[in-house]
């Protein structure tokens, strides 16, 4: 077999359903590269509270958030947080940030997401996306003073998301 005939996939049968082949990867490469492109997107959609089962692309997200890396990089970023907060900065060098008071006063409740995050239990994906945007977004309350809620109030959102969960796929159905 050429190698031309391998990259034009021409050696497929001329079926739909084979021509859309998307070798070993659950949903192909092109899913996946999407996905990460539209991880914010989705993340703030899936904080909402819409079905994960809607498309591909919400359900390959909160595959990613759910996994032992996405969950050990949310939690190593909030631990990150609380401890840059408490770290002593060369003023001359780097201000400290702004939002360091508010991470302080809110220590317990950071800490606790961590722990909750790092457990090997059944968590959210609505508190995991949640989490995801606290961390990852630069208007969240964790990394700019002028976001519209407080650390807290977020915080504690994303807490009680994670221990709620999420609904079994057939739960409506009842």
């Amino acid at each position: 077999m050429s190698v031309a005939r391998l990259r034009t996939r021409s050696w497929l049968p001329s079926r739909p359903v084979a021509r859309r082949s998307r070798g070993p990867l659950l949903g192909g490469v092109w899913l996946h590269c999407r996905t990460r492109r539209r991880a914010r997107r989705l993340d703030s959609e899936l904080a909402a509270g819409v079905d994960p089962m809607q498309s591909d692309e919400l359900s390959l997200r909160v595959g990613q958030l759910r996994s032992a890396k996405g969950r050990r990089s949310l939690a190593c970023a909030l631990r990150g947080a609380v401890e840059l907060a408490y770290r002593q900065s060369d003023p001359l060098r780097v201000p400290p940030p702004p939002i360091r008071r508010e991470i302080r006063e809110n220590r317990a409740l950071l800490l606790e997401l961590t722990q909750r995050v790092r457990s090997g239990g059944t968590v959210g994906a609505t508190g995991l996306a949640m989490i995801s945007m606290l961390v990852r977004d630069r208007t969240s309350p964790l990394n700019s003073q002028a976001a519209s809620r407080s650390l807290g109030v977020v915080a504690y959102g994303a807490l009680v998301a994670l221990e709620r969960g999420d609904p079994p796929v057939n739960a409506r159905d009842r």
